[in-house]
C-alpha cells in the first residue's frame, strides 16, 4: 500500500479547510442529496462527500458507509485531492497503491473507485465527492458529465458554508440585540471590536508596507477594509462602502468582508479584480438586502512590478502619489455594486514607481464641511495629503491625516464613517 504524499500547500489547504468549520458537524441534507443522487445515477453501493483533515478522512455525508471517518493514511481521497482532475481506478486489486489497502482487503472491500476533488477558499482541494462499488468497473460505464455536475454542486455547498454560517450569525445576533435592549451599549461596543478586529494589521516590512484608519460614526459602521495575501504572491487591498449607517449597514458589511476575507465567493477568482466585482453583485443584488448598495475599490498589487491592477465601483478615485507632479487618479471603471448593471464594467491597471503611494478613502474625507460649510472636495484631500507627506512629524500617515481632517471640520468625532487606507511599494527588496 501506498500512503498518498501531502500536497505542497498543505498548511495553506489545511487553514482553508478549518475556515470552513465544518469538520465534525451534523449531516445536512443540501449535501446528503449530493451522494444520494451520485449513488442512484452511477449505480454503485457507495457514494460519500469526505474531508481530508491532517491525519484522517471525515465523511460529511455518506451512502453504503457505516464509519463516520478512517485513517488519512488508508484513504483514497487522500491521493484525489493531489490532483485537480478525477482520480479514476477501474480494479483496485491491479493498482500497486491501493492492491494491500485495509479499505480492499477488509469491509468495505473497494474494488471501483471514482475520487473528484472539491476545491475551498483560495481554491484548495479540501475532500472529495466519490463513488466506489465492490466490483471492479470500466470508466466508460460511470456518467464523467453527470459526476462532474454533481462535484460543482458540492464544490458550491461548500463554498457557502461560510457565507450561510455568517447570515445566521448576523441575523441571531440583529434578534439578539432587539431583545436584549438593556444590553445594547456594550454589546455594540463588542461588535464594533470585532469589526475593526476583522481588519488586518499594518504591512510594515517588506516591498510593499500600508497603514490604515477605520473610524465609524455611530458605534457600528458601513465600511469595510484590509489587505489579502493571494496564492500567486501578490497582494490585493480593497475598501468597500455600505449605503447608510448603523446596524443594518453594518451587518451588510461584515457579510461582504467574511466573503472577501475567506475568499469563499462561489465562482470568484480573487487575483482578478473584475471576478470579485461581478462576484460580489451577484452574492449582493440589492433586491434581496434592503436595497443596499455600495461603493468599491479592489486592487491588486505585484510587489515584484508595482503593477496595480483594479476595480473602482463608484468610489471615491483613490491617489497614487508620486515623488513629482500631481497625483493620479484611479477613477470608476464599473457601476455600484449590486443595482445590477455589471454589462459595462472592466478593469484599469496603472504602473507604480518605487516610492509611489496609493490613497484609498471613503466619501466622509471629500464631504467633510468646514464652519463655512465648505466641502473638503478631491482637490482639498490632495491638498491635506501633500501636507500629511512634508509635515512627517512620526506620526503614521493616516494618524496625521486624521488630525488634520479634524481640524478642518472643527470637530473631533466625524458624521459619516471615516476611512483610510494607504500602501507604498518599495520596489524590488
Amino acid at each position: 500500500m501506498l500512503a498518498a504524499p501531502k500536497p505542497k500547500n498543505e498548511s495553506e489547504r489545511l487553514a482553508a479547510l478549518r475556515a470552513l468549520q465544518i469538520l465534525d458537524t451534523p449531516s445536512e441534507e443540501r449535501f446528503d442529496r449530493i451522494t444520494e443522487l451520485a449513488q442512484q445515477i452511477c449505480h454503485v453501493p457507495i457514494a460519500y462527500i469526505a474531508l481530508i483533515d491532517s491525519d484522517r478522512q471525515w465523511f460529511k455525508s455518506k451512502c453504503g458507509l457505516t464509519t463516520d471517518e478512517t485513517g488519512r493514511d488508508i484513504s483514497f481521497c487522500g491521493h484525489a485531492i493531489n490532483q485537480d482532475d478525477p482520480l479514476i481506478i477501474p480494479d483496485t486489486l491491479e493498482d500497486d497503491r491501493f492492491a494491500d489497502n485495509p479499505l480492499v482487503t477488509e469491509d468495505p472491500k473497494i474494488r471501483f473507485y471514482a475520487g473528484f476533488p472539491l476545491s475551498g477558499p483560495g481554491g484548495y482541494n479540501v475532500g472529495t465527492l466519490c463513488i466506489a462499488d465492490n466490483s471492479p468497473r470500466e470508466t466508460s460505464n460511470i456518467d464523467l458529465k453527470a459526476m462532474l455536475l454533481l462535484a460543482n454542486m458540492a464544490k458550491h455547498e461548500l463554498n457557502m458554508v461560510d457565507v450561510i454560517r455568517t447570515q445566521k450569525e448576523l441575523i441571531d445576533a440583529k434578534s439578539m440585540l432587539i431583545r436584549t435592549q438593556q444590553r445594547q451599549t456594550s454589546e455594540l461596543a463588542e461588535a464594533a471590536k470585532y469589526a475593526r478586529s476583522l481588519i488586518p494589521d499594518a504591512i510594515t516590512e517588506g516591498p510593499v508596507t500600508s497603514d490604515w484608519l477605520y473610524e465609524a460614526c455611530s458605534e457600528l459602521g458601513g465600511d469595510v477594509m484590509g489587505h489579502l495575501h493571494l496564492p500567486d504572491g501578490r497582494l490585493a487591498f480593497y475598501l468597500v462602502d455600505v449605503m447608510g449607517h448603523g446596524i443594518g449597514a453594518a451587518l451588510h458589511g461584515s457579510a461582504i468582508q467574511s466573503a472577501i476575507r475567506s475568499q469563499s465567493l462561489p465562482d470568484c477568482h480573487f487575483e482578478d479584480p473584475l471576478s470579485v466585482f461581478h462576484a460580489l453583485s451577484r452574492r449582493f443584488p440589492m433586491a434581496d438586502h434592503g436595497n443596499r448598495f455600495c461603493t468599491m475599490f479592489y486592487g491588486v498589487l505585484d510587489p515584484e512590478t508595482g503593477r496595480l491592477d483594479y476595480v473602482n465601483a463608484g468610489h471615491p478615485p483613490p491617489f497614487v502619489i508620486t515623488g513629482h507632479g500631481s497625483p493620479k487618479t484611479l477613477d470608476s471603471t464599473a457601476s455600484l455594486v449590486g443595482i445590477g448593471v455589471e454589462a459595462e464594467a472592466s478593469s484599469d491597471y496603472i504602473q507604480m514607481q518605487s516610492g509611489n503611494e496609493c490613497w484609498i478613502y471613503s466619501d466622509a474625507a471629500i464631504e467633510l464641511q468646514d464652519a463655512s460649510g465648505h466641502d473638503m472636495g478631491i482637490n482639498g484631500l490632495k491638498d491635506a495629503i501633500s501636507l500629511v507627506r512634508m509635515s512627517n512629524q512620526g506620526q503614521s500617515p493616516t494618524q496625521a491625516m486624521r488630525k488634520l481632517l479634524s481640524s478642518f471640520s472643527g470637530q473631533d468625532r466625524f458624521e459619516d464613517d471615516m476611512s483610510l487606507l494607504v500602501f507604498q511599494w518599495h520596489g524590488p527588496q
